[in-house]
């Protein structure tokens, strides 16, 4: 008999990190030596999982900027991670939240689009510059409702995205990974949509079952250089 098809695991983190004011001290050589060190310790790591950087500066007092990376394997994934603070600006950033989840990719839509690193379906994550990210952990009454209930909620939830053809939603699972019971992105090429459907969806019946769905971080998507030109 044929063994079932185990379903990928696809692990993703998202560290936001904070820039120690000790960096602006540094002289304008040291300053250039350690991003280069930092963008080229981050550009070896990137052949080996998905990565996007965003920019926090300016939007939120407690981070600066996102690195969101995703991988099928977790102990490479925690290395790469780990590797974020040990040369140039690494040294000088701290990190301020972190979240993990897991995402299973359409084992149909695998078969049918290109993959990058052999486990993720081409553009299904970060094909657009505007995101929001955050945490959600559902009240108990939450499951106490019936199945068939929870789908109609979930159904009228689904409805208001598919509105916005330009926005791209996404559920990573936490359940036995983090504190929260999944993270929630929402991705859209424009701002405006991006807002007019996070109001939308607040004003969901379902909303009355979600106990934590703090902090939200709002991130513009910007090459790693563009950022670290930004806040140093």
């Amino acid at each position: 008999m044929e063994k079932p098809k185990r379903t990928t695991n696809v692990f993703s983190s998202f560290m936001f990190l904070k820039l120690a004011p000790e960096f602006r001290r540094l002289i304008s050589n040291e300053k250039i030596a350690a991003k280069q060190e930092f963008e080229n310790m981050v550009g070896a790591c990137q052949e080996k999982v998905f990565l996007r950087t965003y920019m926090i500066t300016g939007l939120r007092p407690d981070a600066d900027l996102l690195f969101w990376r995703v991988s099928d394997d977790l102990e490479r994934l925690q290395d790469i991670c780990a590797r974020t603070f040990s040369v140039g600006v690494g040294h000088y950033l701290l990190p301020t939240h972190t979240y993990l989840g897991v995402y299973h990719p359409d084992e149909q839509a695998c078969a049918k689009r290109d993959l990058e690193f052999s486990f993720l379906p081409k553009d299904v994550f970060g094909r657009h510059k505007f995101m929001l990210v955050h945490p959600v952990v559902k009240s108990h009454l939450w499951y106490e409702l019936s199945e068939d209930e929870r789908r109609r909620m979930q159904a009228g939830r689904s409805a208001v995205i598919a509105k916005y053809r330009e926005i791209q939603e996404t559920f990573f699972q936490s359940y036995g990974l983090d504190e929260q019971e999944m993270i929630v992105t929402r991705e859209a090429r424009h701002l405006d949509e991006l807002v007019s459907a996070t109001r939308e969806l607040r004003e969901q019946r379902i909303k009355n079952y979600t106990a934590v769905d703090k902090p939200v971080f709002l991130c513009i998507g910007r090459d790693l250089r563009e950022i670290l030109d930004s806040i140093t």
